[in-house]
């Protein structure tokens, strides 16, 4: 018996052994596997890949086409008249801040039933500050006058499609002159389409922003059985899907970039307090669903979520907004004639010194007057 009885032990423990050694096996394959998929970095796909190097001498940089309308009056150049030489790209002097984490945001023109031109119309660098645990957003004009590294000057918003020409990393090259621009290093990047950003909105199940001054506008969409789609809204607090949303941040409603840049902040604004909504998780699960695809950046799936969660640990009163506006640039026409902005680096350095505690994203300027609400309408 006594025999019998040890064999029978070693039978069990031989049995034991073998399922904790496959339930290790398992634990350790889904613990790799984890890790593996949360630092990979899938997002360097075709949305901004580079073209083929082409040699310098054969390069040409193609000027677009204006894509705003003309500048307000007040800030119309005195000596409009005939177009001025190139015009110097000016550096700030800012001083990098000591304690922050400075992401650049990248919003392309691309149309989500195709066509765009992929420029970087939307520009806002994230300004993350670990010492006060706020978070700034720096929007850029889309129309700014700014040297190119290796290249000829020319607005910031085809600094994409110049790297793309030359072979070069679009974002990296963005981020450069972005740098040079502010005096802000620039530690990742982020871009994504505006066929994206609507999946995005739609992922969070919608976004509620404050809408300030009552807006009526159209655009193009061949979605819509109408080839059109109407953007309606009142002043006050408006709950948007995604389509919407992407309207409410492409409208020339007052006639300025200036203005579309508050609405852009407001709409970021507006994603991250669905983010801090209960279901928080599942939110953002969705939010990586829809981005997957498209987002193009350098960061990994980790750091990405890593950044999720330090957005959403900033408290509301700590979130604040800079607009590039008028008082920050001056209007300028750089060769063949094209309606450019040009930095005051004074300005920008004594804005960005304020950043902590400018007021909340998207708010409009105090004093502002409401234009006409149908005002985008006759804006080109």
């Amino acid at each position: 018996m006594p025999l019998a009885w040890a064999l029978q032990w070693q039978r069990a423990m031989t049995t034991r052994g073998r399922r904790l050694a496959i339930i290790a096996t398992v634990v350790a394959l889904a613990a790799w596997s984890s890790w593996h998929f949360l630092s990979a970095r899938p997002y360097r796909r075709a949305l901004l890949a580079p073209m083929p190097r082409v040699p310098s001498a054969q390069l040409a940089v193609v000027a677009p086409q204006p894509t705003t309308p003309a500048i307000p009056s007040a800030l119309a150049a005195p000596d409009a008249g005939a177009p001025a030489p190139p015009i110097p790209a000016v550096r700030t002097t800012t001083p990098p801040f000591e304690y922050t984490d400075n992401y650049l945001l990248v919003g392309l023109d691309r149309r989500p039933f195709g066509g765009g031109a992929g420029l970087s119309d939307t520009i806002v660098v994230a300004v993350f500050d670990e010492g006060s645990n706020a978070l700034g957003l720096v929007s850029i004009p889309r129309d700014l006058w700014v040297e190119i590294p290796g290249h000829a000057e020319d607005r910031i918003n085809t600094v994409m499609n110049v790297a793309r020409r030359s072979g070069e990393d679009p974002l990296a090259l963005l981020g450069r002159v972005v740098e040079n621009t502010l005096g802000l290093p620039i530690s990742h990047s982020l871009a994504i389409d505006l066929g994206v950003f609507e999946r995005a909105v739609d992922a969070l199940g919608g976004i509620t922003v404050d809408v300030p001054c009552p807006i009526v506008d159209r655009f193009l969409d061949p979605r819509d059985p109408s080839g059109y789609r109407k953007l309606d809204l009142s002043a006050g607090a408006a709950r948007l899907d995604g389509v919407t949303a992407a309207m409410y941040a492409r409208s020339r409603h007052g006639r300025s970039d200036f203005s579309r840049a508050r609405r852009q902040q407001a709409i970021l604004v507006g994603m991250r307090r669905e983010l801090s909504k209960t279901g928080s998780l599942v939110r953002t699960a969705r939010l990586f669903d829809a981005l997957e695809d498209s987002l193009e950046t350098d960061l990994s799936r980790g750091e990405i979520l890593s950044l999720a969660q330090r957005l959403l640990r900033v408290a509301p009163a700590h979130l604040h907004g800079l607009v590039l506006g008028a008082e920050h640039v001056s209007a300028m026409q750089a060769s063949g004639g094209r309606a450019v902005l040009r930095a005051k680096s004074d300005a920008i350095s004594d804005a960005l010194n304020q950043l902590f505690s400018a007021p909340s994203p998207g708010l409009p300027q105090a004093g502002s007057v409401c234009p006409k609400a149908d005002i985008a309408l006759g804006s080109g």
